[in-house]
């Protein structure tokens, strides 16, 4: 390695990627959704916590960036339904592996929170 190099990830590309999924539910939306195509209520009802005005905005964000679809179902009643795009379904095997270090390192060493205030693990 030359002067100046360093061997890590760039934070020119890991900048735009926590911008969008390091927002509050983001990670938890796409985590949901990799089990399968959901309803929105399905959604909210899945990632405890989130407000229906804040889900809303997030699937939008998501959609607008290429990662979630958003299909409408035919009624009678009419409904929407999110699926996670191939782009989306990309991100299995990154958040796979970040399931794996915080089982490894914030889940174990998280003694003294209490099961209830800790965040179940994604199914992937």
């Amino acid at each position: 390695m030359g002067p100046g190099e360093r061997d890590g990830v760039s934070c020119h590309a890991l900048t735009p990627v926590f911008a969008l999924l390091g927002k509050r539910w983001s990670g938890l939306i796409i985590g949901t959704l990799l089990a399968g195509p959901a309803r929105f209520s399905e959604i909210s009802r899945l990632v405890p916590g989130v407000s229906e005005r804040m889900l809303s905005g997030r699937l939008n964000e998501l959609v607008a960036a290429g990662l979630v679809a958003r299909e409408v179902i035919e009624g009678p009643p009419v409904g929407v339904r999110y699926r996670l795009t191939v782009r989306g379904e990309a991100l299995r095997p990154a958040l796979a592996e970040l399931e794996r270090w915080a089982t490894e390192h914030l889940i174990t060493d998280a003694v003294d929170v209490p099961p209830s205030d800790r965040t179940a693990p994604v199914e992937m």
